[in-house]
């Protein structure tokens, strides 16, 4: 049985008459009794009285005719759904990042997304980098941001930002007023640091190491934003992401200070699954991602709002 037949059965049920289901078909009238005769072998039943004008509907007919329109209604509905997926009249965009991506990238970039298209409904999950990889490969979500390279073959990752580590100081720390110091000059201060181990703390914590320079960690809190507050208190200086202090040192909460030796690259990654048929909501979100400037979209965006 294929729908075809079906459909046959429904537009001459309809019609009652073989000729007008035919035009209404586009087939010839063999053809569609044909078709008919098929699905009758195939059940069993005689569908139609052919003694009567018109093909008056037998008990098996009776019976059938509901289920067919059922089955062609169902097919539409399948039909309409996938078309409004298409046109992003509807779905779902499952996205996952790390603190620094949530609280200072994304917040435009998921504005800008739901403006374009309203009907698609959005999660954003803050996750540890390390996890999100997995959290993609299992289905969990259709998008993910990372700091590194998963390096798995099952997943492809791109970098849409290579943002920079940088020095953070009080106003009135004796440093704020330098325009670049040498990393031997950190020597005696104290650090407040984030407690998540990731490649980039290990990559300062190497640079520290290289140049001979003790790193003095006396503070390790989990939030970026608790970090600054310790810092413009005095409680101890910061290397943070660039992007996650653009907004303290322009209101004068922090100082940014050069460091000759610090060139760590914070390099921020989407990371998607490499065989499957990415969704229409994951692929407009990939369009606006890759057409996005990252360098100046939060600076502009936290003026905006203030």
């Amino acid at each position: 049985m294929d729908l075809g037949q079906l459909e046959t059965f429904l537009v001459v049920a309809r019609e009652k008459s073989f000729s007008r289901a035919a035009e209404r078909l586009y087939r010839t009238q063999p053809a569609v009794s044909l078709a008919l005769k098929r699905l009758e072998e195939e059940l069993g039943e005689t569908l139609l009285d052919r003694t009567t004008k018109g093909g008056t509907l037998t008990d098996a007919g009776a019976t059938l005719l509901p289920l067919a329109q059922r089955m062609f209604d169902l097919r539409k509905q399948i039909l309409d759904t996938f078309g409004a997926l298409k046109g992003l009249q509807q779905g779902r965009l499952n996205i996952g990042a790390n603190e620094s991506v949530t609280e200072f990238l994304l917040p435009s970039v998921l504005l800008a997304y739901q403006q374009a298209h309203p009907a698609i409904r959005i999660q954003a999950y803050r996750q540890s980098s390390e996890r999100i990889p997995a959290e993609v490969l299992e289905r969990r979500l259709d998008i993910g941001f990372v700091s590194y390279d998963p390096m798995h073959p099952e997943l492809m990752s791109e970098v849409i930002l290579r943002d920079h580590m940088v020095l953070v100081v009080p106003p009135d720390h004796r440093l704020a007023r330098r325009h670049e110091i040498s990393l031997e000059s950190l020597g005696r201060e104290t650090f407040v640091a984030h407690n998540a181990i990731t490649p980039t703390r290990n990559a300062i914590i190497d640079l520290f190491a290289r140049c001979g320079t003790p790193l003095r960690i006396t503070m390790e809190l989990g939030s970026l934003a608790t970090i600054q507050e310790f810092v413009a208190l005095g409680a101890g200086l910061a290397i943070l992401p660039r992007m996650t202090v653009l907004e303290a040192v322009r209101r004068g909460r922090l100082v940014e200070v050069a460091v000759k030796e610090l060139q760590v690259e914070k390099l921020i990654r989407i990371v998607t699954r490499r065989e499957e048929a990415m969704s229409h909501a994951a692929k407009a979100f990939l369009q606006l991602i890759r057409a996005t400037d990252f360098t100046h979209t939060e600076a502009v965006a936290r003026r905006k709002r203030t």
